[in-house]
């Protein structure tokens, strides 16, 4: 019911939305870009934004007032990139994926004070084994490991297992909290919202419970828990074919992670560290099918 079925290959919406408006802010942003972006921006600066820990609408932010600088002003280049960097943070966080966050960073060249990169990289490693606690319905474990990151950039990941957990002990009106409070920080946060739909429903709250879990869908249709706990809500309204909708859509959208997931793990293989083992496995298969011939043939 709660968001720790997910793994770290979980697919989500990284990189297609910032994609979109990359094209949009790149030699000034469109007027519909800019006031999608106000808007959220709720007026403050980037600044501001990125001190709420709104890496991704600080970054669109960002983008559109160096846009709006006169002719031959030159933007940072070094907090575009480091901007750019926790916004991608941000996106792979909300679908847990802990360790690709951490390699995102890793991978930029020169990181710069705008951020403490290295303390957000121990958060992630942090939150990963957290998850994990999650995942085996450990809430006790997982509430341990988050105490420690209160002060944490990645708060509103922090509030969010925080909620699952407290979820899971029955403390619903706390988990509630803890799942809106994080929404206000990134609003984008699909999980939080699903999970505000699983408080609902377990308070019988039926409507409420559509209302987050199709909202959650919105801002990523590919989350399968959104759409296997709508399809439950639905069952629990009487609209059974509604519900038998939401459930399949859940069982496509799994199997294409588990696809994915398969594709990702051969793609390591195929590597030269990996051909070196698939070449011997292949060998061995060889050897065994060509014992078996000889010996059916009558030859050992």
């Amino acid at each position: 019911m709660t968001d720790g079925d997910v793994n770290d290959s979980n697919g989500g919406p990284a990189g297609d939305a910032r994609r979109e408006t990359d094209q949009a802010a790149n030699g000034a942003a469109d007027g519909a870009a800019d006031a999608a972006v106000a808007a959220a921006a709720g007026g403050l600066t980037w600044r501001e934004l990125l001190a709420a820990r709104r890496f991704g609408v600080a970054r669109h932010a960002y983008l559109i007032e160096a846009a709006a600088q006169p002719a031959g002003t030159s933007s940072d280049d070094l907090t575009r990139t480091a901007l750019s960097a926790l916004a991608d943070v941000e996106d792979l966080v909300r679908e847990r994926s802990y360790g690709k966050a951490k390699t995102r960073i890793e991978r930029l060249e020169v990181r710069g004070s705008l951020a403490p990169w290295e303390a957000i990289m121990a958060d992630l490693d942090a939150l990963a084994v957290t998850a994990k606690a999650l995942d085996k319905r450990e809430p006790e474990e997982a509430l341990a490991g988050l105490e420690p990151l209160a002060g944490s950039w990645l708060i509103a990941e922090v509030m969010t297992q925080r909620g699952t957990a407290q979820i899971y002990q029955g403390e619903l009106a706390a988990a509630q909290e803890n799942f809106a409070g994080a929404l206000e920080i990134d609003p984008q946060h699909y999980r939080a919202l699903t999970n505000l739909g699983n408080v609902a429903l377990e308070e019988g709250r039926v409507d409420d419970a559509i209302e987050f879990y199709e909202r959650a869908i919105k801002l990523n249709d590919q989350f399968a828990n959104a759409h296997h706990n709508l399809g439950v809500a639905y069952r629990r309204k009487g609209h059974l074919s509604k519900s038998v909708r939401s459930l399949r859509k859940a069982q496509r959208v799994a199997q294409r992670h588990e696809t994915a997931q398969a594709r990702e793990s051969i793609s390591q293989w195929s590597g030269a560290r990996g051909s070196k083992y698939v070449k011997w496995v292949v060998y061995a298969v060889i050897g065994v099918v060509l014992i078996w011939f000889l010996r059916s043939q009558g030859y050992l």
